[in-house]
């Protein structure tokens, strides 16, 4: 729930369902799409409902949202789709679901970014290797002419080395 850290109040104003549902609140999601709630459109601070849930990691909440007409690529104001946002923050169940959904495996966001530059740069292993097999495409390069495999860096994760590894296998 959105809240003033100082006073510790609520702000109505700053709530929106999607954003407070996402925690894992399945039924609150059910209950807001039975109200009418719009499944394809940004909420005040840019990310529609999809992206949201993929970006937690709630594969409940996903998969209503997706049997409802959600759209798998979705965007926000800085072009992220689910998938992207799932990679970057590590639920590698959010993303094999998105991926076997049909989900762009090389999708591109503002900065030219693919998931797997995500996952490459916060050394999610796992991911990397999953989004390999369902064909990422390793030589994609971002506007800053990086690969993911120059993602994969110590500032970013401790797993650099073994990212590193399955990119360059």
């Amino acid at each position: 729930m959105p809240f003033d850290l100082i006073s510790g109040r609520f702000i109505p104003e700053k709530s929106n369902i999607w954003r407070d549902c996402v925690d894992g609140y399945y039924d609150w999601v059910k209950e807001h799409i039975e109200e009418g709630a719009p499944l394809n459109e940004s909420d005040h601070c840019g990310d529609p409902p999809l992206l949201l849930a993929a970006g937690g990691g709630h594969l409940s909440c996903m998969k209503l949202l997706m049997s409802e007409g959600a759209d798998i690529e979705q965007r926000n104001v800085m072009m992220e789709t689910p998938l992207s946002r799932a990679a970057h923050n590590g639920f590698i169940l959010a993303v094999k679901y998105l991926l076997d959904q049909g989900a762009d495996v090389n999708c591109l966001d503002l900065g030219d970014n693919t998931p797997l530059h995500w996952a490459a740069m916060r050394g999610h292993v796992e991911i990397v290797d999953l989004l390999l097999k369902y064909k990422a495409d390793r030589t994609v390069r971002n506007k800053q002419d990086k690969l993911a495999i120059d993602m994969c860096q110590p500032c970013w994760s401790d797993a650099y080395r073994y990212t590193r590894e399955v990119l360059a296998a």
